[in-house]
C-alpha cells in the first residue's frame, strides 16, 4: 500500500518492486487472460486461460461478454494492475516525424500535429503515442499515434465496469502484439521486414514491422466467419458442418468438389486482400526490402492447412507466430501446470501482460477516462492515520527506551552520591535514612547543616573562629591534668544575640579530693581569655565525682 502510493513503479526501465499484473483481452470468440508476476529482474507467467463467449444474437453480445468477464474476478483479487487491450478496429493510426525526442514535448504538441489527419476532432477523442524510432543525433522522433473516439472508449470501459472490473491501463491489441514481437525478435533474430496478421472470426488485423519499427497498421472488416458464411450461403451447406470439416480436414476436403472450390475461392479472396494491403504498405513506405515473412496469429486452428495455403497463394513464407518463444529469454519464465495446445490465440493477452519498454508510457486512460481508484481516498486516509499512529508508536518506544536509560543513569548517580554522603560522614549514622534516597539524604543533610549553621552563627557574628573555640575548650579541660567526661555541650544565643555556652560534665579527682580539685578546673574556666563564666553549679555524683554545669559567654574585648 505505502509503496504504491508514494513510489513509482519504475525509474526508467528498472522496476522498483514486484507486481502481479493481470491482462484481459476481449476477442471475438473468448475472453483471454494472462497473469504475470513481474519481479525487478524476472517475469513469471502464472496463469493463462480463455473463457469462451457463449453464442447468441448480436443484440445479446454485450451481456454475454460481461458474463465472461465476471469469471475473471477471482484472478484479480491478488493483482496490483489490471491491463486491458482495446481492439485496433476502433483506433485510427497515424505516423508522423517530430523534430525533438523529449516525450513530454511530444505530448504537448500531439493534438495540434495530428488534428488535420483525423476524421474527427481531437477534443472528441483520446490520443496517445509510441515512439517507434529516435535519432538523438538529428533530434528527430518517428511517432505512431493512436486515436480513439470518446464514445467508443466509453462503451469499451462500460463492459468492464458492468463486470466489476476497473482497468488500470488500456493499450491496443496491435501494440501488445508488437511489444511481444519486439521481445522475441531480440533473441530469435527474426527477419528485418515482417508482417503480423491476426486472423479473426470477423476481422483481420495487419501490422507491418520494418527494421524492428512498427510502421503501418490496417484493419480488414472480414475474417474467417465471413468466408464460411459466404461458402455456406453459396453451397447451401450448414455452417456448423463447414466449421467442423474445415478444422479437421481442411478447405479441400469439405465433402464435394463444389464446396471445396467455393471455400478455396473465398479464402483466396481473403488472402488476396491481405496481400493487396501489404503491397500498399510497401508502396506507401517505399520499402527497399521485400516483406520476407508473414507471421499469423488468431483462429488458425479453425482452418487446417491455412498457413500452407497462404504461402502458396502469396508466394511469401508464412508461419504461425509463436509467442512461447518469449520463454527463451532468461528474464521470462512460466510456471503453468499445463501449456495450451495453441499459443497463437494468447498473443494479445501475453503482449498486454508483458509490457515492452516501448509501451511503458502508453495508456488510453487519459482526459475524462483517467484511472480513478475507488478506494484511493480511503486508502490515503488509512495510510495517513497508520503513519501517524506508527510515528507516535515509534516516538513512544523511543521515549520509553530513553526514559529507561535515563532512569538507570539517575539510579546509578543517586547510588553513587548516597555512598559519597556516607563516606563523608556529614551527619551521624543514626540520623541516616533507613531507606535512603538521594532526596531524603540531601534533605536530611540540609537540615543537619542548617542546625550547625544556627549553632555557629553567633560566633560568626562575633568574628570568632570555631577552631579557636574548640582549641580553648581543649586547653581548659586538659585530659592529662583532669579526669573530665563531657556529657553535653550546647551553644545557644542570648537575647542580645551573643553566644552562650553550657557545658555539662562529670569531674573525678585523680587524688580523691573531688570537690577541692574541681575548684581548680573552675578556676581555669574563670581565667580563660576567651570565655567568661556567667554561672555554674555543682553536685555530688552517685557514682562518685562531681556533676557540674558551667555557663559561659564570650569575653568582651
Amino acid at each position: 500500500m505505502l509503496r504504491s502510493l508514494f513510489l513509482p513503479q519504475r525509474i526508467g526501465q528498472h522496476r522498483l518492486f514486484s507486481q502481479r499484473i493481470t491482462a484481459i483481452t476481449i476477442q471475438e470468440d473468448a475472453v483471454r487472460v494472462a497473469t504475470v508476476y513481474a519481479k525487478r529482474k524476472k517475469t513469471i507467467l502464472e496463469t493463462l486461460i480463455e473463457i469462451p463467449i457463449e453464442g447468441g444474437s448480436p443484440e445479446t453480445q454485450k451481456e454475454r461478454i460481461i458474463e465472461a468477464l465476471k469469471q475473471t474476478l477471482p484472478l484479480l483479487k491478488q493483482s496490483d494492475e489490471v491491463r486491458v487491450a482495446l481492439s485496433s478496429s476502433l483506433v485510427v493510426f497515424k505516423e508522423i516525424v517530430l523534430h525533438f525526442t523529449d516525450t513530454e514535448k511530444i505530448r504537448m504538441v500531439l493534438e495540434y500535429e495530428v488534428e488535420s489527419m483525423l476524421p474527427f476532432s481531437p477534443r472528441e477523442a483520446v490520443i496517445d503515442f509510441i515512439v517507434t524510432k529516435s535519432d538523438h543525433i538529428a533530434q528527430t522522433s518517428q511517432v505512431l499515434i493512436a486515436a480513439v473516439r470518446n464514445h467508443d472508449l466509453a462503451d469499451y470501459l462500460e463492459l468492464f465496469n458492468a463486470a466489476g472490473i476497473n482497468p488500470t491501463n488500456i493499450t491496443i491489441d496491435l501494440f501488445a502484439e508488437y511489444g511481444l514481437f519486439a521481445f522475441i525478435s531480440e533473441s530469435a533474430k527474426l527477419p528485418q521486414t515482417v508482417a503480423l496478421v491476426d486472423l479473426g472470426l470477423n476481422t483481420v488485423r495487419i501490422a507491418l514491422i520494418s527494421n524492428g519499427e512498427l510502421r503501418l497498421t490496417r484493419h480488414l472488416p472480414r475474417g474467417l466467419m465471413s468466408v464460411l458464411k459466404q461458402v455456406s450461403e453459396e453451397t447451401q451447406t450448414p455452417l456448423e458442418e463447414l466449421e467442423i470439416k474445415l478444422a479437421q480436414l481442411g478447405m479441400d476436403s469439405l465433402g464435394s468438389e463444389t464446396i471445396n472450390r467455393s471455400a478455396i475461392e473465398h479464402f483466396a479472396l481473403l488472402v488476396n486482400d491481405i496481400q493487396f494491403t501489404l503491397n500498399s504498405f510497401s508502396i506507401k513506405l517505399a520499402l527497399n526490402e521485400e516483406i520476407t515473412r508473414i507471421l499469423f496469429t488468431g483462429a488458425l486452428q479453425k482452418v487446417k492447412g491455412f498457413i500452407e495455403f497462404c504461402s502458396a497463394t502469396m508466394q511469401i513464407p508464412c508461419a504461425i507466430f509463436e509467442p512461447q518463444k518469449i520463454f527463451a529469454l532468461p528474464s521470462v519464465k512460466h510456471k503453468l501446470a499445463q501449456e495450451p495446445q495453441q499459443w497463437a490465440p494468447f498473443v494479445f493477452a501475453l503482449g498486454t501482460a508483458l509490457v515492452h519498454p516501448i509501451q511503458y508510457d502508453f495508456d488510453l486512460r487519459r482526459k475524462s477516462f483517467v484511472f480513478q481508484q475507488k478506494s484511493l481516498a480511503q486508502r490515503q486516509v488509512v495510510v495517513a492515520c497508520s503513519l501517524t499512529l506508527l510515528l507516535f508508536f515509534i516516538m513512544g518506544i523511543k521515549g520509553y527506551l530513553d526514559l529507561r536509560d535515563l532512569s538507570q543513569e539517575v539510579a546509578l548517580i543517586e547510588t553513587r552520591e548516597i555512598n559519597r554522603f556516607k563516606a563523608e560522614h556529614i551527619f551521624p549514622k543514626d540520623k541516616f535514612p533507613k531507606i535512603p534516597t538521594l532526596a531524603k539524604v540531601i534533605r536530611e543533610g540540609e537540615r543537619y547543616v542548617n542546625e550547625k549553621d544556627d549553632l555557629w552563627a553567633p560566633f560568626a557574628r562575633e568574628r570568632m573562629n570555631v577552631l579557636d573555640l574548640w582549641l580553648q575548650l581543649t586547653m581548659l579541660i586538659n585530659k592529662k591534668q583532669f579526669d573530665v567526661t563531657v556529657k553535653e555541650l550546647s551553644i545557644t544565643t542570648k537575647e542580645d544575640g551573643k553566644p552562650k555556652i553550657e557545658l555539662d560534665g562529670l569531674f573525678r579527682s585523680r587524688t580523691g579530693e573531688n570537690f577541692s580539685d574541681w575548684g581548680g578546673l573552675l578556676a581555669r574556666f574563670r581565667e580563660s581569655s576567651l570565655f567568661k563564666v556567667a554561672d555554674y553549679n555543682e553536685s555530688a555524683a552517685p557514682e562518685g565525682g562531681v556533676l557540674f554545669t558551667v555557663t559561659m559567654t564570650q569575653r568582651e574585648e
